[in-house]
């Protein structure tokens, strides 16, 4: 995830590094947060004070912004953020955003079984016999679903769902994959 500072050359640095610290853990255990922008600018409210902070971000399908205004720079940063992560909080609950995928990759092996491309989904077989269901937004690691064969060896995560178990990731097999 980058961060991009636009426009707040008075802020010290200590202040940026905490700032990015806090940033940095809110997206840690997520890969919904493409970029972050803060920019800092001269405020049209009178009543609030000079200074305004947007903090913005591009998240997956979504644009995030948070922006305050105060007399001082600072406190407008620090509360810019913590909107945002009330913001970014909001749209994980929303949306029912899952934790990033962990370092080890998908835990099953298998094999596409059936493909509807029209419709956007399809369903595999786990190398111990299971179906599992699979929509295109599971595909990664260069997959898609116009591109997909029966027969093509995978790697999978699966999750119970509504109506059987479900692929949440599919990538391609690593080539020293065993097969089935």
């Amino acid at each position: 995830m980058e961060i991009h500072w636009d426009d707040l050359g008075d802020i010290g640095e200590k202040v940026r590094e905490e700032v990015e610290a806090k940033l940095r853990r809110l997206v840690a255990q997520h890969d919904d947060v493409l970029a972050i922008r803060i920019a800092g600018h001269a405020s049209r409210h009178h009543r609030k004070g000079g200074r305004e902070v947007h903090v913005t971000a591009r998240a997956k399908g979504k644009e995030i912004t948070a922006s305050r205004a105060g007399v001082e720079l600072g406190p407008a940063l620090h509360d810019a953020v913590d909107a945002f992560a009330r913001e970014l909080r909001r749209l994980r609950e929303r949306r029912g955003a899952r934790p990033a995928q962990r370092a080890g990759g998908p835990q099953l092996l298998g094999l596409v079984d059936r493909v509807n491309r029209a419709e956007g989904y399809g369903f595999a077989l786990t190398d111990d016999g299971t179906s599992v269901y699979f929509h295109r937004n599971a595909l990664g690691g260069g997959l898609s679903i116009e591109q997909l064969e029966v027969g093509q060896r995978i790697a999978l995560n699966v999750e119970p769902g509504t109506d059987g178990p479900q692929a949440t990731v599919i990538l391609p097999a690593a080539p020293d994959a065993p097969s089935p």
